[in-house]
């Protein structure tokens, strides 16, 4: 593995550099992995706009969210996943301890362990999401299609929130992936959209 790496970091709005940095090491329960593919979603657009977001600390920090690729590293602990594996892992992860994850409202989590980074050739996953969000890419699926698999969960929660069942009528406002995704699986239901 490289010992530098280059890297997008926020330094305010509208301020976005590419530098080099150095290759993170996993801390216990992390894994380190080389970035095949990575997403721009519209919350990197409002925090590159904003230039802040509350759980990305202090500036300058590591940019993006979703992305793809190949475990390079495993820390101490990390039992479910080894180098060469290619895995996707979600943005967050719950405490699971909270009254919010009590009654399966995760997204409300106060205790939110959040991953920045996706912009970079190497990231460090948090060992939080190592345990509940990190998840092994099938062979036969390229990087690019599994980097989608955040913003797709959030479709299909906003879908199953609907109660979108067969013979229902779904407008969707907006063709960007989200707007895609969302028309897709409404049809898969049964609905007119």
């Amino acid at each position: 593995m490289a010992e530098r790496m280059l890297a997008a970091r926020l330094y305010g709005p509208g301020d976005l550099r590419l530098e080099e940095i150095p290759v993170p090491d996993p801390g216990s329960g992390e894994v380190i992995v080389r970035v095949e593919r990575a997403l721009t979603c519209g919350t990197d657009v409002k925090i590159f706009r904003r230039g802040r977001h509350p759980a990305l600390g202090s500036l300058p920090s590591l940019f993006g969210h979703e992305a793809a690729g190949e475990i390079v590293a495993v820390g101490e602990g990390v039992a479910d996943f080894r180098p060469g594996m290619r895995v996707v892992a979600a943005n967050s992860a719950p405490c699971g301890a909270c009254r919010f994850c009590y009654r399966g409202e995760f997204s409300l989590c106060p205790n939110l362990t959040f991953f920045f980074g996706a912009f970079a050739q190497y990231a460090r996953i948090p060992a939080p999401i190592v345990r509940v969000n990190l998840y092994p890419i099938p062979d036969h699926l390229s990087a690019a299609a599994a980097a989608l698999v955040e913003p797709l969960a959030c479709a299909m929660r906003g879908i199953e929130a609907a109660e979108i069942e067969p013979g229902s009528t779904v407008l969707v406002i907006g063709g960007g992936a989200l707007g895609l995704m969302l028309a897709h699986l409404a049809k898969s239901r049964g609905a007119w959209v």
